[in-house]
C-alpha cells in the first residue's frame, strides 16, 4: 500500500500586518514566507554570526524582497520612506518570526501549530 503525505494540507494561522502612516497604509500577507526567503535569510545569519549582526541595509533589503512578494507596492525604497525605525524594527521581528515558525495547520497555543486542513 502507498503512503500519501499531503503537504498541501498544512496551513499557518493567516497573518496580516498593516504598515505605514497617514495615508499610506499598506497590508502584507506574512501567513507563508517563500522558502527561497526563508534560505537568504539563513544563509545571512550565517554570514554575519546571527540575525542582529546583519547589516540593516542587508535585512531591509530582505524584508522587502519578502513584503513584495505579497504586495509589489512594498519595496527598500517604500520601507525607508514610509516606516519610522520602531515601525521597521517591529515589521522585521514579525517577518522573521513568521519565516522561521513550526506550523503545521492549527494553532497549538505554544508557539507552534497543530495539525489541519487549510481554512
Amino acid at each position: 500500500m502507498v503512503e500519501i503525505i499531503d503537504l498541501s494540507t498544512l496551513s499557518p494561522k493567516p497573518v496580516i500586518v498593516r504598515i505605514g502612516n497617514g495615508d499610506e497604509i499598506e497590508e502584507i500577507d506574512l501567513t507563508v514566507v517563500p522558502a527561497r526567503a526563508t534560505l537568504t535569510l539563513t544563509q545571512a545569519t550565517q554570514e554575519h554570526g546571527g540575525f542582529d549582526k546583519i547589516p540593516d541595509g542587508e535585512m531591509v533589503m530582505a524584508i522587502a524582497d519578502i513584503c513584495h512578494i505579497s504586495n509589489p507596492k512594498i519595496t527598500y525604497e517604500w520601507l525607508m520612506a514610509n516606516l519610522t525605525r520602531p515601525q521597521l524594527a517591529g515589521l522585521t521581528q514579525v517577518v522573521i518570526a513568521q519565516a522561521f515558525r513550526r506550523w503545521g495547520g492549527g494553532d497549538k497555543g505554544d508557539g507552534t501549530e497543530g495539525d489541519g486542513k487549510n481554512r
